[in-house]
């Protein structure tokens, strides 16, 4: 959402501001250092246009809060934290010093001059689209090593940086990401394995950050369709705890990936083949025989390690200069600290706080005591945890606990999710409480122990792992209970932030809303491991996978999800816990839905689906009850039961006639239509489909439901396309599923784009003899399917591609129901097995029982048995009635041409002449397509 800020500052014009190295540039919104763009998030450009407006002047917190949350309410920490990103990236540059803080409020102190881009315009190009973090921390020191990397990606197709926590791994790799943006056609995707526990769900971690999904028996399948001719870049940072699996799945994509680029963060080498290890150094502090009193600022400054210290010093206390008689301590302090830049950070954040001369004493008596008693650790990682605990014991009591309960985060998280798992507002005064704690989060952020990204549009702060494992030993060691509440409390927080992500989704673009809400999903699997652990609550996971199903299915973790579900029912079939009902109604529900996607067991599915109806009628939730029975038609109508799904038609309008809702109403109009096609009523079928196109006249038409948008207009063209095909009108099917195809497309999610191409256009395609149009739309519904791990999908479109290649024997049939296998016989009678053509026989396949009637008839008369051709002629007729009494003019001429194929061989030409003159003289189009061609050709030879 713009601010009214932006909105200010882009009428503007092309007028900006020049402040040191740096560039001001409010249209395109951007801040330049040198012609290179720095990052910012919305919120903390428009602060620091606010003070470049007022430059050398005081702007109040009050009045920057007005201009930059124009009619929202937001605490000042917010503010506070959005000024130390500012004062850290302009660190980088000139302005260390700009922005000071004043009773009131905040002064921007550099000269500041206006610019005018129109006569420097810069080359702004940063490649294809990225989901690389905002580089917040500085590469001071790195520039060559930055250089070489990025140097190496064009040669090198793996390339491990390796280095001790804390040595800047991830910051550099974000920045060689950065500069390679140009190279990377198709993106560069930034992968954190900080927060993956189990190396099973590594693959998944991937394919959600692609924004895909993959099957866990088979992951690769999925990252290798969707990468397939793909230039590439995957960053996959923190890779130490997973270096196994990370080096077989790197093996096995580069062995089959040409184009891909990997870039890895890890502790330790990957051992991987073709594997390029850089080891990250320290940054270099003054050598100990430079003398002491001869070292100047200027000399010190001229050393990586202590140029950071400076300006890390300098983001966190304003005004802090190097002077020539304190660059011996800064030395001093940065040898003492190994070039460690996450612990040199540790330290200088502490300056305005203590004082270097402070800081220096305490950093040597300190470590004295905790170094000794660690022999086995390697020094780098000595030096650290020695950082980590000195800052630590100088964290006042209360910003302790506050950091160790922070340690619950598997991922990044919002100063509300901070509050919350504080628990610090129990019992008190809540807005007091949480004020407090607010102000224990910015003071953690301004001592560089919590990170904050704030280019989302809600602020996230994220733990780095070394400091999250550090906290989480201290917060065990605690005892007393204070783990299990600090775990428990941010299960309950997971809840909230899904529910109150739900309550969003209504109203929101399904690719935003995922982008928005993707940080829950590494705190969602934290908090289900401690719920299904020992000292968990099976409740509370419960409770977390039923409303967690929007989460789950947007991010494209259908696969991951269904073995949780499993999971959870296996363990609560076990357990003696209460659970709501209304949440067993939804886990039946959901698995129901993961299951018919994923796995196509139709079986399996009215299981699902027939435990959630029967458990919402136990409880007299209505809508659960309209919600099974949605889930159960659609399951019963791909599986051929279509007399049981015309009876849960009636069941759905007899509950929903007890509601006034028109949503349902809508509802019912899309299941009527389908059920009706499919048992064989297409005049019915296209009276409801109708209505419902005539129903849905809002702007967008679009409904959604557990997680998918659909819509209405997508599916009522699609099942108008089926209708108007058997009802004699190609020409016009084949229009109506072109745009049926193309609304779906527009929606960006892949569950209706299947439905559309495998229900809808690949058939059509088919039937109407555009062979190009049926391997163009199978091949996307291949890619598809297997990109976000849909087998139900994946089987639809290997059976239309076997047809395609002609591949009838041996083919096994199916296993997603009889839907499929009645689809396939119409496409290509010699795919019309025993099985399919048996339910014609018994009464069951519905809408296409006399096409299989047909193809029954014709290999009787294959045999060559004359006997027999009275038996065919029988059967014939029978399917000629009944395509009649189905409306189904499609089926009719192909049967009627088959029929008088047979009598102008037993010389009854007239006959022949008259029955399919007149079936064929009801066509008013689509005179081009295979079934019109043959029955024009069998015309002529009859007459």
């Amino acid at each position: 959402m713009e601010t009214s800020l932006a909105s200010e500052q882009r009428k503007s014009g092309r007028a900006g501001y020049a402040f040191g190295a740096f560039r001001f540039d409010p249209t395109p919104r951007t801040l330049l250092l040198a012609d290179e763009p720095v990052r910012l998030g919305a919120r903390a450009f428009d602060i620091l246009g606010v003070l470049l407006e007022h430059a050398g002047t005081v702007v109040t917190a009050d009045e920057l809060m007005a201009r930059v949350w124009p009619d929202v309410v937001v605490d000042e920490t917010n503010l506070r934290v959005q000024i130390g990103i500012l004062r850290k990236a302009l660190a980088r540059g000139e302005g260390p010093r700009a922005i000071e803080t004043v009773s009131r409020g905040y002064r921007f102190t550099m000269p500041v001059s206006r610019w005018d881009r129109s006569r420097a315009e810069p080359a702004l190009n940063e490649g294809a689209a990225h989901n690389l973090p905002a580089l917040i921390a500085t590469t001071v020191g790195r520039s060559e090593t930055i250089t070489l990397l990025a140097d190496s990606l064009a040669e090198q197709r793996l390339v491990t940086i390796t280095g001790p926590g804390g040595i800047g791994k991830t910051t550099v790799a974000i920045a060689v990401a950065q500069r390679c943006l140009p190279r990377f056609s198709h993106g560069i995707c930034f992968v954190d394995f900080s927060a993956l526990s189990d190396a099973k769900f590594m693959a998944s971690t991937i394919a959600s950050a692609l924004g895909i999904g993959v099957l866990a028996s088979d992951p690769l399948a999925g990252l290798r369709s969707h990468l397939r001719g793909k230039q590439v870049l995957l960053v996959l940072d923190t890779c130490e705890h997973v270096v196994e699996s990370v080096s077989r799945l790197a093996e096995a994509l580069l062995s089959h990936l040409p184009e891909l680029r990997i870039l890895a963060t890890s502790r330790e080498v990957l051992r991987a083949t073709g594997e390029w290890a850089h080891r990250l150094r320290p940054l270099a502090p003054p050598p100990t025989t430079t003398h002491a009193d001869g070292l100047t600022a200027a000399d010190a400054l001229a050393y990586p390690a202590v140029d950071l210290f400076v300006q890390r010093a300098r983001a966190g206390a304003g005004r802090f200069e190097l002077q020539d008689a304190d660059a011996p301590i800064v030395a001093a302090i940065c040898r003492r600290l190994d070039g460690m830049p996450l612990a040199i950070e540790f330290a200088a954040a502490r300056v305005g706080e203590l004082g270097l001369r402070e800081i220096a004493a305490r950093l040597d008596d300190r470590f004295d005591v905790l170094v000794q008693g660690r022999r086995t650790a390697l020094p780098r990682h000595k030096t650290l945890a020695a950082t980590l605990d000195w800052s630590y014991h100088l964290l006042p009591l209360e910003e302790r606990a506050m950091l160790q309960k922070l340690s619950v985060f598997r991922g990044a998280f919002t100063a509300d999710g901070a509050v919350a798992v504080a628990g610090m507002a129990v019992g008190q005064d809540q807005e007091a409480a949480r004020s407090r704690a607010l102000t224990y989060l910015s003071n953690l952020f301004a001592k560089s122990l919590v990170t904050a990204d704030i280019g989302a549009e809600v602020p996230l702060y994220r733990l780095l792992d070394t400091t999250r494992a550090f906290a989480t030993e201290k917060l065990a060691a605690v005892g007393d209970g204070q783990w299990e509440g600090a775990a428990t409390r941010h299960a309950e927080y997971v809840l909230s932030a899904l529910h109150a992500a739900e309550l969003e989704w209504e109203g929101s673009d399904p690719k935003v809303w995922a982008d928005r809400h993707r940080h829950l999903i590494d705190d969602l699997r934290g908090a289900l491991q401690w719920a299904t652990s020992e000292t968990g609550d099976l409740a509370i996971s419960a409770k977390l996978m039923a409303d967690s199903s929007l989460l789950w299915i947007s991010l494209s973790l259908l696969d991951e999800y269904g073995q949780r579900l499993e999971s959870t029912f296996e363990r609560l079939t076990n357990a003696t816990v209460f659970i709501d009902p209304a949440i067993s109604v939804r886990l039946w529900d959901v698995l129901g839905h993961t299951t018919f996607h994923t796995s196509g067991r139709m079986e399996t599915v009215a299981i699902a689906f027939r435990a959630s109806l029967e458990a919402a009628q136990r409880a007299g939730l209505v809508d659960e009850q309209l919600r099974a029975l949605w889930g159960l038609h659609v399951c019963l109508t791909h599986n051929g039961d279509y007399w049981e799904s015309l009876a849960t038609l009636e069941r759905f309008a007899t509950l929903a006639s007890k509601l006034e809702d028109p949503g349902v109403s809508l509802t019912y109009r899309r299941m009527a239509a389908l059920v009706f096609h499919y048992s064989g009523d297409q005049a019915a079928a296209r009276s409801h489909v109708e209505r419902l196109l005539a129903h849905a006249s809002s702007p967008t038409c679009k409904v959604r439901h557990r997680g998918v948008q659909h819509d209405v207009r997508a599916g009522a063209r699609k099942m108008l396309a089926l209708v108007l095909w058997l009802q004699g009108f190609p020409d016009h099917a084949r229009e109506r599923v072109l745009e049926s195809v193309e609304l779906s497309r527009s929606l960006g999610q892949a569950i209706p784009l299947c439905f559309s191409l495998a229900i809808g256009a690949i058939p059509i395609a088919f039937w109407t003899g555009d062979r190009a149009t049926a391997e163009e739309y199978t091949a996307s519904l291949l890619t598809c399917s297997l990109e976000h791990s849909m087998v139900m999908w994946q089987t639809y479109a290997e059976s239309y591609q076997a047809i395609l290649q002609g591949k009838v024997n041996p083919l096994p049939e199916p296993n997603v129901g009889a839907h499929l296998l009645e689809i396939m016989a119409t496409m290509d009678a010699s795919f019309a097995s025993e099985t399919v053509l048996a339910r014609a026989d018994e009464g069951r396949a519905g809408w296409s029982t006399p096409e299989l009637l047909r193809i029954r008839a014709s290999r009787i008369l294959a045999r060559g048995d004359a006997a027999r051709d009275s038996e065919a002629e029988a059967v014939l007729k029978t399917s000629l009635e009944i395509a009649r009494r189905q409306r189904a003019l499609a089926w009719e001429l192909r049967s009627a041409t088959t029929l008088a194929e047979l009598w102008i061989r037993r010389d009854r030409r007239a006959e022949a002449f008259a029955l399919l003159s007149a079936v064929h003289g009801r066509f008013t189009e689509g005179f081009d397509t295979p079934d019109l061609v043959r029955a024009a050709a069998v015309l002529r030879d009859a007459s």
